[in-house]
């Protein structure tokens, strides 16, 4: 039975267990029989203080503006995990449920359904587990919160996949993310979008140019998982800038045929189409014939040199 932290007797619905209601893979692991576990209780909501070191860095507005539409509809229908505040008497932080807790407020509720766990629980570890089993997390989050768990608590890849009920690949493969560029890392939290794990995997696996390249391409929603593995399997060459090349004499006197030639086709294209030229071409026109008879003057002196 719901017991009013403030005021015993209050009837209330009875609620599950946390271990049935959590009904995930891990939860006995995590908390084994609930006979340790105080009954579930009515906090005030600002006796509830969020958890600094909480896993999840972004709440959608739109996610928590229709979990307290929900809230106000039904009521709250899974309670939130808190301990007792380490440094606040009478206050409880919270461990899990903090888009419950976030979202009950914004629906008007001045209390909320909350287990508390005692206080040499492992709050943080729960409170990562708790996290990367919802499915709503971002792929880098979950990634982070992974290799949070692994650092704290020196598990292998195997023994985190076993808390969470996935694979030792399934765990490899997420940790891959990690090698994405921090700027592309960030962008992912902050605006939580919806691109698929399979593009991030694939651009994680490219070095960073390529990977920043094409990322507003993906942000953008226009980068499929095929396009970028062709990418990142046969990335583009660049093509040596070629120099130029120095004229020399054998080569400019080759060129002159070629040159004459163009100047033929070009006036008889001309003449066919029935074009007529404006001022400004026949100008340019002039001024052209002008250089050429200037060139040829220094051809034929040269010629005579010669």
């Amino acid at each position: 039975m719901v017991k009013n932290w403030r005021k015993a007797g209050a009837q209330q619905p009875v609620v599950k267990s946390i271990g049935e209601s959590l009904e995930r893979p891990g939860a006995d692991l995590l908390f084994g029989d609930t006979d340790g576990l105080r009954d579930t209780v009515m906090l005030r909501l600002s006796d509830v203080v969020p958890n600094p070191h909480q896993p999840r860095r972004h709440f959608d507005e739109t996610e928590l503006q229709g979990l307290a539409s929900s809230m106000r509809e039904v009521g709250q229908l899974s309670p939130v995990l808190v301990t007792p505040h380490p440094t606040e008497p009478k206050h409880f932080m919270l461990v899990a449920g903090e888009r419950r807790w976030r979202a009950a407020s914004m629906a008007g509720m001045s209390r909320i359904m909350a287990h508390i766990l005692p206080v040499e629980t492992n709050t943080e570890q729960i409170a990562l587990i708790e996290n990367l089993q919802r499915v709503d997390l971002s792929p880098v989050e979950e990634a982070e919160g992974i290799r949070r768990l692994i650092e704290a608590h020196e598990y292998n890849q195997e023994e985190v996949g076993d808390l969470l009920g996935r694979s030792r690949t399934e765990v490899n493969t997420t940790l891959t993310l990690l090698k994405l560029h921090p700027d592309i890392q960030r962008d992912c939290v902050t605006s939580h979008s919806d691109i698929p794990k399979a593009v991030l995997l694939e651009l994680a696996r490219m070095e960073y140019p390529q990977q920043l390249t094409l990322w507003e391409k993906a942000r953008q929603g226009s980068l499929t998982v095929r396009e970028a593995r062709d990418a990142r399997l046969k990335p583009e060459v660049a093509k040596p800038v070629s120099e130029p090349r120095v004229m020399t004499p054998k080569r400019f006197i080759a060129g002159l045929g070629k040159l004459e030639k163009g100047l033929e086709q070009g006036v008889q294209a001309l003449q066919d189409e029935g074009v007529k030229l404006s001022k400004a071409d026949r100008q340019r026109l002039e001024a052209f014939r002008s250089r050429l008879l200037e060139y040829a003057d220094l051809l034929e002196s040269v010629g005579r040199e010669g």
